[in-house]
């Protein structure tokens, strides 16, 4: 008897489950769909992150991370799970991420130093 495959895991703010539980259900991604969706995501994100803006350069990746799970993890999940997990499609997932992120500062921008 074979080993199951293992279910790729994503971290989920409590917010998002309904939607990334509608976004399974919509979608019914096979498992290696499933997987390559997970790693395009989380690969776009530290390339997107790599590639930040200079006002989100006192971000670590753990945060910016953290940030755009809290912000847009459906969305991010949708679209990686859309382009099939496909690799040569990771400039469209950067370019998707960065504009979140973008929309995220500039209704919360960074405060101004103190002098």
């Amino acid at each position: 008897m074979s080993a199951r495959p293992s279910i790729p895991v994503t971290n989920t703010p409590e917010h998002h489950f309904g939607a990334m539980f509608l976004i399974l259900l919509t979608r019914a991604p096979d498992d290696a769909t499933l997987g390559a969706a997970v790693r395009l995501a989380e690969n776009a994100a530290i390339a997107a992150w790599a590639l930040r803006p200079d006002e989100l350069v006192n971000l670590t990746v753990e945060q910016y991370r953290q940030l755009l799970d809290y912000t847009a993890a459906p969305e991010v999940f949708d679209l990686a799970l859309f382009l099939s997990g496909d690799r040569k499609q990771i400039r469209t997932l950067m370019d998707y991420i960065a504009g979140v992120m973008a929309e995220v500062h500039a209704r919360y921008p960074s405060p101004n130093p103190q002098a």
